[in-house]
């Protein structure tokens, strides 16, 4: 397998390790391709994204090792881009992340994959405890922010199933909770075909989770819906840049994928599973 993760994490904002010691570990693991991409600034702030004011040392520092260890690895530089980011330029980005991390409800921000804890909390002060009508929300927010933004990667696309193993807190086959997430694939595809989703090992090396998101079934209906994805690690450390790899790989197999999408070459090119 072609070895490439355009989802990584920083000191920038909630990762371990320096950008060049991502870097590093992906030249001695083979890598052909690494994008970092931290956190996003947010409206309000949070203790996981970065500072409005490192978002220059932050390009500039990638932009560095791009040329240093470019006789080694392509690097690219990228951001996580939240719905509720503020401050930033994507002109200045090689690619970037729509994600969702955040309900903002009368000004109060709650945070959807913080714990299992404050997930249930949301729902219960936001939707009476329903949550399928959490969840139909979620995925609305999601669909409405990457129609409206420019970004290259759909991220973790049922992220508030980071805590729910085993369907724990609600059922992944409720056909409610089903309908929200194909109708808001729908939606994104409608307008940007040609967005790529990514296959997130990130819940498996950080959650202990068995398998990465989204669900099976997701997958099968991007399948469905000639949709591209991406195998990625969500990597918050240098240790986790391929963990999970093969699972993910045969998971995207079994839903009918024969190639996932890599950053090579200043763009996104399909590679074999």
């Amino acid at each position: 397998m072609v070895l490439s993760n355009c989802h990584t994490h920083t000191v920038y904002c909630d990762g371990k390790n320096t950008a060049e010691e991502m870097i590093c570990s992906a030249i001695e693991k083979g890598f052909c391709s690494i994008g970092i991409s931290s956190h996003s600034p947010v409206k309000g702030g949070c203790d996981w994204s970065m500072q409005i004011d490192d978002i220059e040392k932050y390009v500039s520092e990638i932009n560095l090792l791009k040329e240093k260890y470019k006789d080694k690895i392509q690097v690219y530089c990228g951001i996580k881009l939240d719905n509720n980011y503020e401050g930033v330029d994507l002109s200045k980005f090689d690619y970037s992340i729509g994600s969702v991390h955040q309900f903002r409800k009368n000004d109060v921000i709650y945070d959807v994959d913080y714990s299992g804890e404050k997930l249930q909390e949301l729902t219960e002060k936001l939707f009476d405890g329903d949550w399928n009508r959490m969840a139909k929300e979620y995925f609305d927010l999601l669909a409405d922010f990457v129609i409206a933004n420019d970004v290259d990667v759909v991220g973790h696309f049922d992220l508030i199933t980071k805590y729910n193993e085993n369907d724990n807190q609600f059922s992944t086959c409720n056909e409610q909770y089903k309908t929200a997430a194909t109708d808001a694939i729908d939606r994104i595809l409608e307008v940007k075909k040609d967005l790529i989703f990514e296959v997130n090992t990130g819940a498996m090396s950080r959650c202990g989770n068995k398998l990465p998101y989204p669900a099976a079934f997701i997958i099968e209906y991007l399948k469905k819906k000639g949709a591209r994805i991406t195998v990625t690690g969500d990597s918050h450390s240098a240790d986790t840049l391929d963990y999970g790899y093969s699972v993910a790989s045969q998971l995207c197999k079994d839903c009918g994928f024969s190639e996932s999408y890599i950053l090579y070459n200043d763009t996104f090119v399909p590679i074999e599973l």
